[in-house]
């Protein structure tokens, strides 16, 4: 059987470095078939726990493909990390390892018909945790919708059939947050405009196209397009950020303005990761609901 090695560089965050390492796993790993092959991280001493949602799907791709998967040289912190979220059960036999979900947010998938599913996983394992951003029921039912069009996105847009999550809460950072990733391998954000629009717009101008409020490649009557308005409006007035990853293009937006980078080596689908800072002293309530709450969103 053909062995391929694959080494995972010492620092694995959700920056140009680190979406890059996935974007060339992801693309060397496409064109595998009846492979064994071989995840080392001998070298490494941390991995975003949210980017297990993208290593996840990755070498889930591999495995439909009837290639074999081997993790090897798992440091403590990193294997407590990815054992604690559960991604590591998927793909390591015999992993001993407490998975358990205080700072985490477990490692899942999700399709078309889950909607049901996926919203209750999100009020509990995102919003559910520790010193999370307060909001009314209303608002909160509307974010989590925004939050799972992430997710029919992913499934109408990329043509694909799953997409994948996962995420981390970091208690101790300064600021203390809380990320969440999606990730799937379907067309590209890129691929999918340009296509639509018949033009040759990079990644970025492709998604920032995307990201305006009321554009879609859809051409059936289903909702489409990444506008995301709500959950855009909560990341700024939380101070958070997010990142979009599609193609050679990586958009990340804070403070309502958005810094662009280009990668060398495409990501053969999207990646989007959303972070909300914990502490949040806002309420968050829908313009439209009673006035007894105290801040407006």
């Amino acid at each position: 059987m053909f062995i391929e090695i694959f080494f995972v560089p010492q620092k694995v965050v959700g920056d140009t470095f680190g979406y890059e390492f996935l974007s060339n796993l992801a693309g060397k790993s496409l064109g595998k078939f009846n492979a064994n092959i071989i995840i080392d991280f001998q070298e490494c001493t941390f991995f975003d726990g949210n980017l297990c949602a993208v290593l996840g799907n990755i070498l889930q791709s591999l495995k439909d493909r009837n290639n074999t998967i081997q993790i090897i040289n798992l440091s403590g912190k990193v294997r407590g990390a990815m054992g604690r979220n559960g991604f590591l059960t998927n793909f390591v036999s015999n992993i001993n390892v407490p998975v358990i979900y205080h700072n985490s947010i477990p490692y899942r998938k999700f399709k078309l018909e889950d909607e049901s599913h996926a919203k209750d996983f999100f009020k509990d394992q995102l919003f559910g945790k520790q010193d999370m951003p307060h909001m009314s029921p209303l608002a909160q039912k509307e974010i989590i919708r925004n939050i799972f069009e992430v997710c029919l996105n992913a499934v109408t847009h990329g043509g694909c059939e799953y997409v994948y999550c996962c995420g981390q809460v970091y208690l101790r950072k300064v600021p203390a947050k809380a990320l969440i990733t999606f990730a799937d391998l379907g067309n590209s954000i890129k691929a999918n405009v340009n296509n639509y629009l018949r033009k040759n717009l990079t990644g970025n101008e492709a998604i920032m196209w995307a990201l305006a409020d009321g554009n879609t490649t859809k051409t059936q009557d289903i909702p489409g397009g990444l506008g995301l308005k709500l959950l855009q409006n909560l990341i700024y007035l939380n101070k958070g950020k997010l990142q979009f990853v599609s193609g050679d293009g990586f958009v990340e937006i804070k403070d309502g303005n958005p810094t662009f980078f280009k990668l060398d080596i495409d990501f053969p689908g999207t990646i989007v990761t959303l972070e909300l800072l914990l502490n949040d002293p806002n309420f968050y309530y829908l313009g439209d609901e009673d006035k007894e709450w105290t801040n407006i969103f």
